[in-house]
């Protein structure tokens, strides 16, 4: 077999993830004959972008983590969230307007704030409802729609969600430096990191071997990558053009 050792950023990272999802047989089935919902997230705004070719991905948040700590988006300047249905995009519409139609065949993207030791998304909830994830998630399991969640591997955690499930909620912190939030294992939402990514565009094996880094290279993640000689270098030429994605861009609605 084949090595190759590459290190991504965060923003490298999601570009590869928008990439492999687009790769899957289940979204390019829901985008061409269903409903792909695409909800607010920063991994989730690469995805839009992949398919629109243009779109501002700084719109396409709700929650978010910034050097103050973790913050919230002007409601006012968001975007919707990107539905599409049979390829066409939905302008104006959220996840819960077409919920009644959609089932086992259509797919809601929702990206994750962490990943646990055992591969559970989390997310965090600093809505009174849940937010976006309140509003379909009871829906969702009842029709068998498919939710997908993208997460980059920076945001892996050392922890089990059992540990700290029932632990706090919004309410709860007597200090923050933020905004206070609750915390979700999503165990019916299925994780799709930059591993994932990698097998399904060229069938390789991969596995972070450290993490971290300075002057750019914050939050990044470097990856022992296996295949045959040509999965590999396919494999390489591709992120050879990943390598080089810009940060994502100055968010300047955070409230």
């Amino acid at each position: 077999m084949t090595k190759l050792l590459v290190t991504l950023t965060p923003a490298e990272g999601k570009r590869l993830i928008a990439k492999g999802l687009l790769a899957t047989d289940l979204i390019k089935e829901a985008l061409k004959s269903g409903y792909l919902c695409i909800t607010l997230g920063t991994t989730s705004a690469y995805l839009v972008e992949e398919i629109l070719g243009e779109y501002d991905k700084t719109k396409h948040i709700a929650g978010i983590v910034v050097p103050k700590g973790l913050a919230v988006t002007d409601p006012k300047k968001r975007a919707f969230d990107a539905i599409f249905h049979k390829g066409e995009y939905l302008e104006g519409k959220k996840v819960k307007d077409v919920l009644e139609q959609m089932g086992p065949n259509d797919v809601i993207i929702k990206g994750a704030n962490g990943l646990d030791e055992n591969y559970v998304p989390l997310i965090l909830l600093a809505s009174d409802t849940g937010g976006t994830w309140g509003s379909f998630i009871g829906a969702a399991l009842s029709r068998n729609i498919k939710i997908i969640m993208p997460v980059g591997l920076e945001k892996s955690i050392p922890v089990a969600y059992e540990e700290i499930c029932g632990q706090f909620g919004k309410d709860d912190w007597e200090y923050s430096i933020g905004t206070p939030v609750g915390i979700a294992g999503v165990t019916e939402g299925v994780a799709f990191t930059e591993i994932d990514a990698l097998e399904a565009l060229f069938g390789v094996d991969a596995a972070p071997i450290s993490a971290g880094g300075v002057n750019g290279a914050e939050g990044s993640v470097t990856l022992f990558i296996e295949g045959t000689e040509g999965e590999i270098l396919a494999a390489y030429e591709f992120l050879k053009d990943v390598k080089g994605e810009p940060p994502f861009p100055e968010v300047d609605h955070v409230v």
